[in-house]
Order: structure tokens, then C-alpha cells, then sequence
């Protein structure tokens, strides 16, 4: 039995519908957060890439490469002589580029290669420049270069060796002669042709009737030597400023016209196959080995000869006419003869 409701009997109240389904709004699609991908996953191919940019050179690997660069330079230079005098400096850049690329982490092969091509440039550079400097290497080339295309040493050559040339020496360029005339008595300025501290020779003729004196003197006006003192007429060549004193004028006791040559030992002549002879006074360079030497003399007067080398020799000293034989030491020397007649020198064992 059904009970009245309030405001109706249960059968005005309509039924309930059931509720459509497939109608309903339904809840709107959340995209569920980021999860990272397990290690070892490969990537989701639908998600974008992003772009790769490259990446810049790192400075170790220039480093790396300089020293490879120039460990090849300094090995190249090193081979060519003369300029390995200069492949020190690029080994050692070499050896210093290639361990600061090891120190900023470069990878070893570059860096190494470059330490050991510079180190190897370093000894090569050494043993080039030592053969460059050798004077055993310019002697040793014209004998390869000499044996390059001949018969081996086994095989007697018949060609004869070629002669090796030989320079010419250089002509002796003797200074001028100084020539001074005057007459009666005199004090001559005069110059030395080899300068003040050499050896001269003064050739002298007086043509007078009285004593005829020559002095030479030093800058304070000293008496040094006394050249000439003869009665009358003279000609004659002597040496002075043998010791250098530095002769700068002759003092001359005359009374009649003289002339004066003032000249260089350059000008003298020399023994001509170990033995010379003349007439009066003269002076000569000797330049042969020592020996015996025969001196004659036909003069009536005083007859002296000196020899200047190392040391001053007086071999002869004698008046009047003479023969005989002395010692004769080595030259070079300046040979002077005093005599009035005429004389002979000449060397044995020559």
C-alpha cells in the first residue's frame, strides 16, 4: 500500500532518466610533465632537435700544431749549411711551443713530435756548422772533387797531377827619391822616404878641392853619424838612421857644389848569385844563407865592411889593398862598403 507524498501521489512524479554517457563533457587533455629519459634510452624521434653549433678550436691544439709547424722548419734549416747557424732558434721555439700544448692539455702527439724534431734540429744544426767552420772541409773537397772521376787508388794514375796555381806577389812600390843640390857649407832640412824610425841612404857627390864632411843630425840638432869626411872629390851611397833617431837634417862642410840623394833601402840592389862588386863606397842587401865569403880590395885607403842584420857585424877592416876570406852570416841584412877602390864580395857554399 502506497502512502501519499506531499504534493502529490507517487505517481505524478516522473520518472528518473538515465543519464547519457556518451554525452557528458569530458575532462580536457593534460599533457603530463617532462619525464627524463631513462640512461642509456634513445631520445623520443617525434621531439625536436635542437640546432648544433660548432664549437670554437681549442688554443692548446694551435699550440700543438705550431710546434709540429716549426719543429719541421728548424729540422730543414739545419740540414743546409750556414744557415744552421740560425736553426737554434726556431728548435728551441719548437721545443717550447710543443710542451706548452702539453701543459694546457693538447693531446700528445702533435706536441711531441714537434719536441722531438726540434731537439733532433738542435744537434743537427751543431754538427752542420762545426763541418761548415772545418778548415779540414775546404781541404778535403778539391781531393773528392780531384778523385770523383779518376781510376781508384789501386790504379796508377799516368796523368801527371795538375800544379796548383800559385798568386803572383805583389810589386814593391819604392818611394821616390829625394834629391837636394847646394854648395859650400850647409844644413839640409831632409825627408826620409820610409818615414822618420826607418833605415835611408843618401848617395853624395862633391866636386870641391878641400875637406868635405857630412853630419847627420837628429830634431835637437845632435850629431847621429858623420857619413863622409874626405879631401877633395867624393861620390859615394852610405846608410844611416840605423837606429832610428829620426834624422831630419845633414850638416855639410863644403867648399865646393854637392848634390844629395836621399833614398829608400827599397831602392839598393841586391848579390846577385852570392857575390856583388863596384867602386868606392855602397851599400847592398844580402839575402842568401850564411857561408864563407871572399872580400878584395885594390884601394890604398881604408877599407871596411859592415853587415846590418840582427846584429852588426864589422867583417873587414883594413888600409890598403886586401884578400881574404871570413864568416859570412844569413841574411836579410844591409851590407855597407867603405872603400876608394874598387872591391869584390863572394859567397861559397851557396
Amino acid at each position: 500500500m502506497s502512502e501519499d507524498l506531499p504534493g502529490g501521489s507517487a505517481a505524478d512524479v516522473p520518472a528518473a532518466e538515465p543519464a547519457d554517457v556518451t554525452s557528458s563533457t569530458a575532462p580536457p587533455d593534460v599533457a603530463p610533465p617532462d619525464t627524463p629519459a631513462p640512461a642509456g634510452a634513445a631520445p623520443d624521434a617525434a621531439a625536436p632537435q635542437a640546432a648544433a653549433s660548432p664549437l670554437p678550436s681549442s688554443p692548446s691544439s694551435g699550440l700543438a700544431l705550431a710546434a709540429l709547424v716549426t719543429g719541421i722548419a728548424s729540422l730543414v734549416m739545419a740540414s743546409i749549411p750556414f744557415v744552421s747557424f740560425v736553426a737554434f732558434i726556431p728548435a728551441f721555439a719548437a721545443i717550447g711551443l710543443g710542451v706548452a700544448a702539453l701543459v694546457k692539455k693538447a693531446r700528445r702527439g702533435k706536441p711531441i713530435a714537434g719536441i722531438v724534431l726540434g731537439a733532433l734540429a738542435f744537434f743537427v744544426a751543431i754538427g752542420v756548422s762545426a763541418a761548415a767552420v772545418s778548415p779540414g772541409a775546404s781541404l778535403r773537397a778539391p781531393v773528392a772533387d780531384a778523385g770523383a772521376g779518376s781510376p781508384s787508388a789501386s790504379a796508377p794514375s799516368s796523368e801527371p797531377s795538375a800544379e796548383p796555381s800559385v798568386a803572383p806577389p805583389a810589386p814593391v812600390v819604392v818611394p821616390a827619391d829625394k834629391v837636394y843640390n847646394g854648395s859650400g857649407d850647409s844644413v839640409l832640412p831632409i825627408e826620409l822616404p820610409d818615414g822618420l824610425d826607418s833605415a835611408a841612404v843618401a848617395t853624395i857627390s862633391y866636386s870641391g878641392e878641400r875637406n868635405f864632411a857630412v853630419w847627420s843630425l837628429d830634431s835637437n840638432m845632435e850629431e847621429d853619424d858623420l857619413l863622409v869626411n874626405e879631401i877633395g872629390a867624393y861620390s859615394g851611397t852610405v846608410v844611416f838612421n840605423l837606429s832610428g833617431a829620426g834624422i831630419t837634417s845633414l850638416e855639410i862642410t863644403a867648399s865646393g857644389p854637392w848634390s844629395v840623394t836621399v833614398r829608400s833601402i827599397l831602392s839598393l840592389r841586391e848579390f846577385v848569385a852570392g857575390s856583388a862588386s863596384g867602386h868606392g863606397d855602397d851599400v847592398l842587401i844580402y839575402r842568401g844563407p850564411a857561408g864563407v865569403a871572399t872580400l878584395t880590395h885594390n884601394g890604398s885607403r881604408n877599407f871596411a865592411v859592415w853587415k846590418y842584420g840582427d846584429r852588426s857585424d864589422l867583417v873587414v877592416n883594413d888600409i890598403g889593398a886586401y884578400s881574404g876570406s871570413v864568416r859570412w852570416t844569413a841574411g836579410p841584412s844591409l851590407v855597407a862598403v867603405t872603400a876608394d877602390g874598387d872591391w869584390s864580395i863572394s859567397l861559397a857554399n851557396q
